[in-house]
Parts: C-alpha cells; sequence; structure tokens
C-alpha cells in the first residue's frame, strides 16, 4: 500500500486545500509525520505551500499516477472488489446522491423548492434513510475495507456525522464547513476510485 509520504500527497486530492491537521484526520497518520511528509513534497514540487494550507501540484498528481499503478494493481485485479464497486456506483450512492438532494430541497406544489428545514419531520426521515444507506454501504464496501483501512475510516467518519444529524446539528447532513455525510462521502468515493482505477460517474 502506500507509505506515509505517498499517502500524505494522496490525501490532497481527497481534500482540495488543506492544513497538515485537517489531512491527518482524514488519513490517521500522526500530525508530526504529515507535517514532515508535507515538507518533503513541498521541497519535492509535488506540493504547493499557500501558507500553511497545502494543495496537490501537477507534478504531485503525475507522482501519484505512477504509486497508483504499483501500489493498487492486486486491488483493482481483484473481482470481489470490481464486484463491489459495481454495487457501490449502481446502488448506495445513488441512493446517497438521491437523498442530498432531498435534504437540500423539498417538493411545494409540485415544484422543488430550498428546504429551510421547518419541517423536523421530514428531515429526521431523510437522516434515517441516510442510516440505513450507511449500514447497507458498510457491507457493500467490505471487500475494499478489507485491503485498506482507510475506507473503514471514511465509514466511521460518515456514522459519526448522521449521530450529530440525528441529534439535530443539520450542517452534518450536507455542509461544507464541517465534515458532513455529503463531504467525507465525496472524500470516502474519491478514495475508493483511486484505489479501483475508476473515473467519477458522469
Amino acid at each position: 500500500m502506500l507509505d506515509t509520504y505517498e499517502l500524505t500527497v494522496h490525501t490532497l486530492t481527497l481534500r482540495q486545500l488543506g492544513s497538515a491537521e485537517q489531512l491527518a484526520d482524514i488519513n490517521a497518520l500522526p500530525v508530526a509525520d504529515v507535517e514532515e511528509a508535507l515538507e518533503k513534497a513541498a521541497a519535492n514540487g509535488a506540493v504547493v505551500n499557500a501558507r500553511g494550507n497545502f494543495m496537490i501540484s501537477p507534478d504531485g498528481r503525475k507522482f501519484l499516477e505512477d504509486v497508483y499503478t504499483r501500489a493498487f494493481d492486486p486491488i483493482r485485479s481483484n473481482p470481489a472488489i470490481t464486484a463491489a464497486m459495481d454495487a457501490f456506483e449502481t446502488g448506495v450512492n445513488k441512493q446517497v446522491l438521491a437523498l442530498t438532494t432531498d435534504w437540500q430541497t423539498i417538493e411545494v406544489d409540485g415544484a422543488r423548492v430550498s428546504n429551510d428545514h421547518a419541517d423536523a419531520d421530514y428531515d429526521a426521515k431523510i437522516v434515517e434513510k441516510l442510516g440505513r444507506v450507511h449500514e447497507k454501504t458498510q457491507k457493500v464496501l467490505r471487500p475494499l475495507a478489507e485491503e485498506d483501512q482507510l475506507v473503514d475510516r471514511f465509514l466511521d467518519r460518515i456514522g459519526a456525522a448522521l449521530v450529530r444529524a440525528e441529534g439535530g446539528d443539520t450542517d452534518y447532513v450536507s455542509g461544507v464547513r464541517v465534515d458532513s455525510v455529503h463531504t467525507v462521502w465525496f472524500q470516502m468515493h474519491e478514495h475508493i476510485l483511486r484505489l479501483t482505477g475508476r473515473e467519477r460517474p458522469e
């Protein structure tokens, strides 16, 4: 799999701009190790340091393409993982996207309008459905999680966001400034696409 340096650079493909602390929260590495890797990556031209926040460079993306081919070949040639990704894309991923739309909008007089979240029962039903999809996803992605521990970490972070949402903190469904279900799901999806060498569906 990926070493500390490679994983740190990879994490910047999941979060486009981030500090060492924010990246460590995603990849579960010690912050000090991430800082050291970022310093090395900046010197190598793989990342750009923007006042303590980092972004991947074109050279960094090229570096990762070579890394992925070497590191993920066993995953990409595993039929169980191919089947799991097919099930993910055609099932739970589409369900989460639809539920996110249902969360953000509501039908009024036959038209979809922005959800003002005044209807607590409506919102609660969406969160409950997201919880059920999360449970399905844990089963669907089990073949990937057995090969890559970050998959379980993403699923745990989604579960934590759902707990916050169930407690009434609605930002944790689709908010962009917190580790919401939508934000972490996007990161997880990007991660498993890179593991498996697939393109994001249109």
